[in-house]
This record gives C-alpha cells, structure tokens and sequence, in this order.
C-alpha cells in the first residue's frame, strides 16, 4: 500500500473514531466522513465498501497495535491489558464492530493476532532448543486458544469482569508454562 493509500485510510479511520465519540455506527455517514477529512466519495469507496468496513478496519488496526507493541514473554500482558481496557473504554464502538464480523471472522482475526503474538514468546523461550516445528505450532495454538478463550468470553459476557483483575489472573496462571511446554516437548523428542 502507498504512503497515500495509508495516510487516507488512517485519516479515514480517524475520523470514524471522532464520529463515533457522538454517533453511533449505524447513523455514522460516509458524506460526514469525507467532508471531516476532506477525501472525496469515490476515494472512500476505493478502501471501503461502506462505514462497517472501514469500522472493522479501524477496530483491527487498534487490535493489532495493542498486541504486537507488547509482543513478548514479558510485556503480553500488558499489550492484552491495553487492549481489554481500550475494547471496555470503546464498548459501544467494539461490539458496533464486532456485530458486522461474523463469529467466526471475529475469532479467526482476533487468533491470528493473539498467535503473532506467541510466535514471538515461543522464539524468545525457545533458545535454539532444536523443537520440532510441528511441537512448536502445538504448543503457540495451546496457548494462543488460551488467551483467545478468555478474550472471547470476556467479550460474550459483556465485558463483566475488569481487565485489571483478569489478565493478571491469566498471566499467574500461564507464567512459565509456556517454558515448561518447550522443555518437556524438547526432553519427549530426546
């Protein structure tokens, strides 16, 4: 994508986000959008398909940002903090956004972030430890379904429980497993 193509898509999802400070989604017009950021109709409808689109490319674009920042055995929880207390901050406009993605394109884009994530942790804890690829894809989609569970729980119940309290339960738990995992997958291969 071109610098050009970047800096309109950011533009436009900047706009979206002061939009929806007032306005829900659904009364959300792609005519404010474009007079709010000077970007004519047709440059809209060649990133976007519509609002919902370019709502769901927002929300990713924050999604991604709060996790890959803290991508790392010692910063992930922070990053899923981040991204909890942003998500609770901004409830309206994430389930506005979650409603137009289907469960199932939700869970997949949400997984592929959350496993960027652990691809990172497991090359950090790995220490050239020689695991076999098929261990290590295990044990990254182990622990990626984990923090998914609890993302998409916490999600379907209402954002209930406060992400100051749950993440640090879910990082207790998790600390060193990951470890463990490696050394035991590492010591069954011999």
């Amino acid at each position: 994508m071109s610098d050009t193509a970047a800096r309109t898509r950011l533009a436009l999802g900047q706009a979206l986000k002061n939009e929806l400070e007032t306005t829900p989604l659904n009364r959300v017009t792609v005519r404010r959008l474009t007079q709010a950021t000077g970007i004519t109709r047709q440059a809209f409808y060649y990133h976007f398909a519509d609002v919902y689109d370019l709502a769901v490319w927002t929300f990713m674009q924050e999604v991604t940002h709060r996790v890959m920042d803290a991508a790392g055995y010692d910063h992930w929880a922070e990053g899923l903090e981040l991204l909890m207390v942003w998500m609770a901050q901004h409830k309206a406009q994430t389930y506005q956004t979650i409603q137009a993605l289907s469960h199932e394109d939700l869970e997949r884009f949400l997984h592929s972030q959350l496993r960027a994530m652990m691809v990172v942790i497991v090359a950090e804890l790995d220490h050239d430890r020689g695991l076999h690829p098929q261990d290590r894809a295990f044990i990254i989609d182990h622990y990626t379904l984990c923090v998914l569970g609890h993302l998409m729980h916490w999600l379907a119940t209402g954002m209930q429980q406060d992400p100051h309290v749950l993440v640090p339960r879910i990082e207790r738990v998790l600390r060193g497993c990951v470890s463990q995992s490696l050394t035991r997958f590492n010591a069954e291969r011999g």
